[in-house]
């Protein structure tokens, strides 16, 4: 090899990322490595998408008619037992080996060294890498190391291709029933016509183009210009009330943008150069985004993304100016794109949306996080999905199997709409239990409290039978400000919610950002966020933003006394000391002040191990605690849940995360310390049992999910659940603690989160 290996990987990664066809991407890849390696042949094998034989996919050196014909089963050939034993085989007389198998239409005879590396991607195997030769010898270690190395880095792009299938056979994109998977991003099951939020060209994909005529061109962008401007100004009119003032500042964000003089004059000049109107756009939107870039100010960085946004927006009117809508009022949409924004909903009444599916995003994505307010369907990262292939078709978000499925059959049509209807008629039916206790039929009294934050109307909790809110997450409005927010804009927005939800308890989280929330105009940039600067660690730094939320709170208790303070991330004693002592200070001087403020009672999180280790010890200056169940899963198990590599591992029925909530229970008992769980744990039935055995009286979940999770609580007896709790603390792993409870689940009756059985599909109807 004339390069070094680190050189050579970093020419193959640069060639695949200027090659779109996936045949190119693979034929790129083999002819680069032959290349590299001055072997005779390179050759890629592929799993087919049923993983139940290897085609080879491209070969530089056997013969080009064997590519996409030659097939081997996973135990086959040489190919095969790399494939079936998952190691690397390197061999001086490949055909005088008893596992080699003869393919005439490769007309590999001639060549007698052989190495295959097995190509992995997330602990499953997408297919094999070899190279041969005519020597009578093994390949040195060298080349060994360097093909695992590649092997290794090209894994995650093949496994992209080779899910899809299109390298393996051929298919009419608008016929046939397919299932893509994806991410939760909100419950639920939507049905309706694919309506591509963004449905022409995106920016990048427009290429240089002259006119003849500048002045047609010109009328052309000054219309696009002035049709975005009063799509922005109408546009939030669809949410309404949904949105908080806070929200529908990013309107204005973007007419600033659009009002500019400078963007218009500069798409103006470049067309009277001779461009046509898009090619002077992009040429536009380009530099103006790249001048964003450059600046050292992060909240200047942020906004590159939303004159893309606009560019996008103005590239749409150009080419859609003639187009006739093609939906009728009422019709039912699936909204699908890479990601969907605010912005983007505010187009359509809330009424036709249906469902979303995005591309690209995860569970914790702005868009997941709407779509779970307002109870839309979403699933997230549906990466082998290209929607712009199937405009019009049929398509059905299961957001609780966190799935997309196109044109799918008469029988199954009818299937899902029948399981719409039947769960549209099961929460309407849950409307009775709104006023009704969440009691086991033993006697067993569970509260369900909500999580909140991101809406302006706080009801949907109400509307569900929320006896309170158990996380109102403050940093919401720090969040999509343009600068901290005030101590009178706090208090009017927390006053709203207090208000709303008295004589009810509202435990308001004091500002967590830090780990995946950042705030736009102000940058923490860290090697490691989640072990970083963030909740109290930012806030007890940062004391005149803690002061003054907590003032904002205190005044916006006075006329209904139902505040709780909740304290995100504590892991040390000092910190929940210096939290009390900022909170009674604040008492003091609002009171000096001729508020007449109470000192209301202060709860922490136990999300970082350490506080579930320090609980006696930090009970002195504590009234109550609250578990964030997302949080201390995560640092338990040490799995970054948005990492795509690990994510497979964060579950919360982990047998770890089961032992510390039976202990961190135990231990508020003996404390008389009150105690509840809110995040996602709160909202999944096989979780709730076990809470409930272990003697938990407290969730906070989304409003979403109350009806469902106080109709199992009610169906069960709490007495026959503590020997299930006994049994799973024998249990080795999540997989069998769900094995043990999915027949009491079934018992209970619950199955409305389960789909219909799908061609091929044996997995069970309830999921996590």
């Amino acid at each position: 090899m004339h390069q070094s290996p680190l050189n050579a990987l970093t020419s193959i990664v640069e060639q695949i990322a200027r090659t779109g066809d996936p045949k190119a991407v693979m034929s790129n890849i083999v002819q680069s490595l032959r290349e590299l390696m001055q072997v005779d042949v390179c050759s890629l094998y592929l799993c087919t998408p049923d993983f139940k034989h290897l085609i080879l996919a491209a070969t530089e050196g056997l013969s080009p008619r064997a590519v996409g014909k030659a097939k081997l089963k996973l135990d086959e050939g040489l190919v095969g037992h790399i494939a079936s034993s998952l190691s690397t085989l390197n061999l001086g007389n490949a055909p005088a080996d008893d596992r080699f198998v003869f393919i005439p239409e490769t007309h590999e005879m001639p060549y007698y060294r052989f190495l295959g590396v097995p190509l992995l991607h997330l602990r499953k195997l997408i297919g094999v890498l070899v190279i041969q030769g005519k020597e009578r010898q093994p390949f040195p270690q060298e080349a060994e190391a360097f093909l695992i190395t590649v092997a290794s880095q090209l894994a995650g792009t093949l496994a992209q291709l080779q899910s899809k299938g299109e390298w393996y056979k051929k298919r009419n994109p608008r016929q046939g029933y397919r299932r893509f998977p994806g991410l939760k991003g909100a419950p639920g099951l939507g049905m309706g016509k694919l309506r591509l939020v963004r449905p022409h060209l995106s920016l990048d994909q427009v290429k240089a183009a002259c006119t003849s005529e500048a002045e047609a061109e010109k009328n052309a962008i000054s219309e696009a210009l002035a049709a975005v401007s009063e799509e922005l100004e109408s546009g939030s009119g669809h949410l309404g009330q949904h949105l908080p003032s806070d929200l529908n500042a990013l309107f204005n964000v973007y007419q600033m943008m659009l009002q500019s003089p400078e963007l218009s004059q500069q798409i103006l000049a470049r067309i009277d150069a001779g461009d046509n109107a898009p090619w002077a756009l992009k040429q536009t939107i380009d530099a103006m985004a790249e001048q964003f870039l450059q600046a050292d100010d992060p909240y200047l960085k942020a906004r590159a993304e939303d004159i893309c946004n606009i560019g996008q927006r103005i590239l749409n009117q150009l080419l859609s100016r003639e187009r006739p809508s093609t939906e009728a009022p009422d019709e039912a949409l699936i909204l699908t794109g890479e990601l969907i924004s605010i912005a983007d909903l505010a187009e359509f009444p809330l009424h036709q949306i249906h469902g979303i599916i995005c591309t690209q995003g995860s569970t914790l994505s702005h868009t997941a996080i709407l779509a779970n307010a307002l109870g839309i369907p979403a699933v997230m990262g549906v990466e082998q999905f290209e929607p712009e292939q199937h405009k019009g078709a049929t398509l059905i978000a299961d957001g609780h199997r966190a799935e997309c499925v196109l044109n799918p059959p008469a029988a199954l049509l009818a299937e899902y709409q029948r399981m719409i209807d039947d769960e549209q008629r099961f929460m309407q039916g849950l409307e009775r239990l709104r006023n009704q206790p969440a009691i086991t039929r033993d006697g067993f009294t569970v509260s369900l409290l909500t999580n909140t934050g991101l809406l302006a109307d706080a009801t949907p909790g109400l509307l569900r039978g929320a006896e309170g809110v158990g996380l109102y997450r403050s940093e919401i409005p720090f969040m999509i400000h343009e600068n901290f927010p005030t101590e009178q804009e706090q208090y009017t927005l927390y006053r709203k919610v207090l208000q709303a939800y008295a004589p009810r308890p509202v435990n308001m989280r004091t500002l967590d950002i830090g780990g995946d929330k950042q705030l736009p105009y102000f940058d923490i940039s860290e090697t490691n966020p989640y072990l970083g600067w963030r909740g109290i660690r930012f806030s007890l730094d940062n004391a005149q933003l803690l002061i003054s939320q907590v003032r904002a709170m205190l005044r916006a208790d006075i006329e209904h006394g139902n505040l709780r303070l909740l304290v995100p991330m504590i892991s040390r004693i000092d910190e929940i000391q210096s939290f009390r002592r900022y909170v009674e200070k604040a008492v003091d001087a609002l009171n000096r002040e001729g508020h007449e403020v109470r000192m209301p009672a202060i709860g922490m999180m136990i999300e970082v191990p350490s506080a579930m280790l320090l609980l006696p010890r930090l009970t002195p200056y504590i009234d109550f605690v609250s578990i964030g169940s997302n949080d201390l899963t995560q640092y338990l198990l040490a799995v970054d849940r948005n990492n795509p590599r690990v994510s497979g591992l964060f579950d919360h029925l982990h047998p770890a995360v089961l032992v510390a909530l039976e202990q961190i229970h135990r231990q508020c008992e003996a404390l008389g310390l009150p105690v509840s769980l809110c995040g996602e744990m709160a909202s999944d039935p096989a979780a709730v049992l076990l809470l409930v055995a272990m003697g938990y009286r407290c969730l906070s979940l989304s409003a979403y999910n109350i009806p469902r999770i106080k109709l199992l609580i009610r169906s069960i007896n709490r007495e026959t659940l503590l020997s299930l709790l006994e049994q799973t603390r024998q249990c080795n792993s999540e997989t069998e603690v769900r094995a043990l409870l999915a027949p009491v689940l079934a018992e209970a009756g619950w199955g409305r989160d389960s789909r219909p059985s799908l061609p091929g599909d044996t997995a069970s109807g309830a999921t996590h």
